[in-house]
């Protein structure tokens, strides 16, 4: 620059070469050469555009002596910055007006120029202002000439209002973190377009059932957590169509288990750049299960599994229309379900049902209403079925009833028919005359099957325990002949008859594995056969042709001494039938032998019931039995 002084950028060399004389550093007697108000004088006319920029920069900058620090010239980004106005800074230092937070940090990046010749931008520093407010600032500074002296150049960004954003931030990526894996809300975080897993919870771990390792880092399709793909898919158009996603059901697939059901919720959001999903995943599938029994069972019985009567009677007012006409209906009530709760329980009783119940929907077509009316009591809706339909219907459950054999008494239904040819019959005329069918069949088959009930069970326990048919009959014999000898009346002598063949019959209640067991039983299974003659006096309740028989199947099993089972009753408080009956068996049971008890011979069956003469029992009537038997 020819005319004027010059201003220009030094090399980048240490401050002490780039400054003659190495200790002088520009003080306030630089300023006398230069008015700091008209800087622009020391510009060249050619240099206009220079000046403009330095004025117009809309970051603070200052031209500072190098000694002492003042201003030689600022320009207004620096004065809105600082709050001064222009006479109040020029010609005074930083110090003075309090600008730097310590004259420390003022020494240090002087000691940094004299070292570097230069300070790069990028270095954070905090500034007060007029009025005590902290800012924070990037700045640069470089080595310029003034008139042909060396003085600095500040140039600095204020970036407080970015950094109380990082901070928040920062605070806020901290609480989010911390919330994040802490929260019980399964939580993963993963990349939008492959579903790589970069961030997840205990709580999604826990419902996918990997572990933080064996997710972070791979895929989703890779581990095959999606059960159906194309359902991401269409997270991810809903997602780029701003739709929100969320609890949707979607099913998913852990590490060990084939297939659950989950809500799926998920947002985009932006990590360093990159689109990713915040992804909530609740395991569903227990609810779903609960929600599908309630329904289940708002519309089925529990026992049978067959539609209960709420849902029936809805079905009836859908179907009672012209297009289901004819409408059949048939009504069935259980014969001998009472005999069974009563004799054998009720868990039996329960089977009993289920038996009859499958054999229900097994003789009906897939469109028709099979139902629990209530009990013992079924009814079944046949649309578009006539009378001859309903009757074939029936003829299958009967079928049906005779080939279930697992109880003691045979399986049958009573039932009743009826049909809807005309829509103008009211409905309910059409199930009271099943109904009423359905009862006058029951009266006669009912009494068919108590009269048959002694013959079962007597079937029944032959074949489930080793009261064979043999054993029973020699019972009857020796007994009838106790009997005669000591001149039991006619219709004791029936009941001794009957007692014989069923005295064990509460066996029938006992399970095989304890019955067949040959070696010791347990005292828990000793317990449990000592139930047998409680059980068969109920059995013998539930019958009037065995209850005359009740009394004594209870006590045969008690002792003359009182320290029988169940009630430990003594000597004459023991029914007369009860003594007779334990004698007969005892002796048939030592000369014929069980699975668990070796066959003696007769003598010595003979000797041992004498020696229990008075202790089990009775001492009379063994002595007779003796002279009737063994002379």
């Amino acid at each position: 620059m020819s005319n004027g002084a010059q201003v220009k950028r030094r090399s980048k060399k240490p401050l002490s070469e780039a400054i003659p004389g190495k200790d002088r550093l520009g003080t306030s007697s630089d300023l006398a050469a230069i008015d700091g108000r008209h800087i622009k004088g020391v510009f060249h006319l050619s240099d206009e555009k220079y000046f403009k920029a330095f004025q117009s920069n809309p970051d603070p900058i200052s031209i500072t002596t190098i000694g002492e620090g003042r201003y030689l010239e600022v320009n207004d980004a620096f004065l809105e910055a600082s709050g001064y106005k222009r006479d109040e800074v020029i010609g005074r230092t930083a110090l003075e007006l309090h600008i730097w937070l310590s004259q420390q940090d003022r020494n240090y990046w002087v000691e940094h120029l004299r070292e570097q010749g230069y300070v790069c931008r990028g270095n954070e520093i905090r500034f007060r202002g007029k009025y005590g407010e902290t800012r924070t600032f990037l700045f640069s500074t470089e080595i310029i000439d003034v008139s042909g002296k060396p003085h600095l150049l500040w140039v600095t960004k204020d970036i407080t209002d970015r950094k109380r954003i990082e901070e928040a931030l920062r605070s806020s990526e901290d609480k989010f973190s911390k919330a994040f894996n802490a929260s019980p809300t399964p939580l993963c975080i993963s990349t939008l377009t492959d579903g790589r897993f970069i961030a997840v919870n205990d709580g999604f771990c826990n419902v996918i059932g990997y572990s933080q390792e064996e997710l972070l880092g791979r895929t989703s399709f890779h581990l095959g957590c999606w059960f159906n793909p194309a359902d991401r898919q269409k997270m991810i158009e809903r997602i780029t169509r701003k739709e929100p996603v969320r609890e949707v059901e979607i099913y998913f697939r852990p590490k060990f288990d084939e297939q659950r059901m989950g809500l799926y919720s998920v947002e985009e959001i932006q990590i360093d750049g990159q689109a990713c999903l915040l992804s909530i995943l609740t395991d569903i599938t227990h609810r779903k299960q609960a929600e599908e029994e309630i329904k289940y069972l708002s519309f089925h019985d529990k026992l049978t599994g067959l539609y209960n009567r709420a849902y029936f009677e809805e079905e009836l007012k859908r179907m009672d229309a012209e297009s289901q006409l004819p409408i059949s209906l048939i009504m069935g009530d259980v014969n001998g379900l009472k005999l069974i709760n009563d004799a054998l329980g009720h868990q039996e009783g329960d089977n009993l049902l289920i038996g009859v119940a499958c054999i229900l929907k097994e003789s009906c077509r897939q469109e028709d209403i099979v139902a629990r009316w209530g009990g013992d009591e079924f009814i079944i809706l046949l649309p578009g079925c006539d009378m001859d339909d309903a009757v074939q219907v029936s003829e299958r459950i009967k079928t049906g009833c005779k080939g279930f054999d697992t109880l003691p008494i045979p399986t049958s239904i009573s039932l009743g028919m009826a049909t809807k040819s005309v829509l103008a019959r009211d409905v309910k005329e059409i199930i009271k005359e099943a109904e009423d069918k359905m009862y006058r069949n029951k009266l006669l088959e009912d009494r068919s099957t108590r009269s048959s009930f002694p013959v079962s069970l007597q079937r029944t326990l032959w074949t489930r325990s080793h009261e064979t048919e043999a054993h029973c009959r020699r019972m009857q014999e020796m007994a009838l002949r106790i009997g005669q000898a000591i001149g039991l009346p006619d219709s004791e002598l029936d009941n001794l008859r009957l007692l014989a063949v069923l005295h064990d019959i509460g066996k029938i209640a006992i399970a095989n594995s304890i019955l067949d067991k040959p070696g010791k039983l347990t005292p828990e299974e000793w317990d449990t056969i000592k139930k047998h003659p409680e059980i068969g006096y109920r059995i013998a309740l539930s019958s009037v042709e065995m209850a005359p028989i009740a009394e004594v199947i209870l006590h045969h099993h008690e002792r003359w001494d009182g320290t029988g089972y169940p009630l430990g009753i003594r000597g004459n408080e023991i029914p007369l039938l009860s003594r007779i009956i334990a004698i007969a068996d005892s002796y048939d049971v030592m000369i014929n032998g069980r699975p668990y008890q070796e066959a003696v011979s007769q003598e010595k069956a003979w000797c041992e019931i004498a020696r229990c003469a008075g202790s089990q029992f009775d001492p009379d009537l063994v002595r007779k039995t003796v002279v009737l038997f063994a002379g």
